[in-house]
């Protein structure tokens, strides 16, 4: 396929964690091992490791304590740091300039479903940017189906300009290999060989509805142990908190499912990362992933506690039956989920 020499990408966090960074990580290196010259125009930098070939990072400094309006000013002004001679990628919502815009989840839809139905100043400034994101760019991509809906009908876009590319998982670090050593990370955890290991991967526990687990699991079955990733701790007799963790592959290799209740989940990578280690996902209907997710790899559940306790309960069956690993992940996957074919997708969009 051809490639363009150089492209500009602008995105506000260039660091290791989970969601939106960990997409923009990924495609940063993918771009870079083609040879395509990158200018990477950001806040944060903190690549993980050595920095990949060919890309400049243009780092914008904060002006203020506050960083909402940190980020506001930052997609004010980050246009203007691009090369004019390269197309440019807006994955924060930059106000014009951007040929091709990304999207891993819209403002009005994350207040919808938290039941904002007021929007505040910020949200007010949030929205203007994101409209004049997708009325300047050529061609938008959402990584949902749910989230290409709400771009079209909350921001009147026409529908051919909206195109659905679900993210991609990098199947080199994600695999059944990250099983070798399962049974001694459990030890090391403290999970024992009868408990039913619930992996849940949160950065903001309101948001991805530790409430609502928390409260499916008072008084039910005492085997389910919530072992929780972030750097917030869960207080709760059930709960193992092991803080921000690097080795995500092997963490996920060695829960029975992982986990998301989230209020707002526009895509939610927790579910093929999990997938491709072998380990089913408990789902709620709220979140994106659900459309490409076989039934057998994500059991999915209303935003209730009786929801929820049945698919624990329909958990605890596979659990007791052994069947709850998947030997076969990528046929539980219902889309093109490498890096490759992500890019290949993007760059037809990008191109002329």
């Amino acid at each position: 396929m051809k490639l363009p020499k150089g492209i500009n990408l602008i995105f506000h966090s260039i660091c290791s964690k989970g969601g939106m960074e960990r997409y923009v990580l990924d495609l940063i290196a993918g771009l870079s091992q083609r040879g395509v010259l990158l200018r990477v125009v950001t806040r944060r930098l903190a690549w993980p490791s050595m920095q990949p070939h060919g890309v400049e990072f243009i780092v914008l400094p904060d002006w203020t304590p506050f960083s909402r309006i940190n980020n506001y000013v930052f997609e004010s002004r980050a246009v203007s740091h691009a090369r004019l001679d390269w197309p440019i990628i807006g994955i924060s919502r930059v106000p014009g300039g951007a040929k091709l815009a990304i999207v891993g989840g819209t403002h009005l839809g994350h207040l919808q479903n938290k039941g904002r139905l007021q929007p505040g100043l910020f949200d007010r400034l949030t929205i203007g940017h994101e409209k004049a994101l997708y009325r300047g760019a050529c061609s938008i991509v959402a990584h949902s189906e749910r989230v290409r809906q709400e771009i079209i009908h909350h921001y009147d876009v026409e529908a051919d300009r909206v195109i659905t590319l679900y993210p991609p998982v990098d199947t080199t670090v994600f695999s059944l290999a990250a099983r070798n050593g399962r049974e001694a990370l459990r030890q090391h955890i403290g999970v024992g060989p009868d408990e039913l290991m619930l992996l849940f991967p949160s950065n903001n526990h309101t948001l991805k509805g530790a409430d609502l687990i928390l409260s499916a699991l008072d008084g039910f079955d005492s085997r389910i142990r919530l072992v929780v990733v972030g750097k917030d701790a869960l207080n709760h007799p059930r709960v193992i908190n092991l803080g921000f963790r690097r080795d995500m592959p092997a963490l996920y290799a060695s829960a029975d499912a992982s986990i998301l209740a989230s209020k707002y989940e526009a895509f939610g990578l927790v579910g093929p990362e999990s997938i491709l280690c072998g380990t089913p996902v408990l789902f709620a209907n709220t979140v994106g992933a659900i459309e490409v997710l076989s039934d057998a790899a994500c059991v999915r559940f209303e935003r209730t506690v009786n929801s929820l306790r049945a698919a624990l309960a329909s958990v605890l069956l596979r659990f007791e039956a052994e069947t709850l690993a998947l030997a076969e992940p990528g046929l539980h996957i219902h889309y093109p989920y490498s890096l490759d074919a992500h890019i290949d997708a993007l760059m037809s969009q990008l191109l002329p």
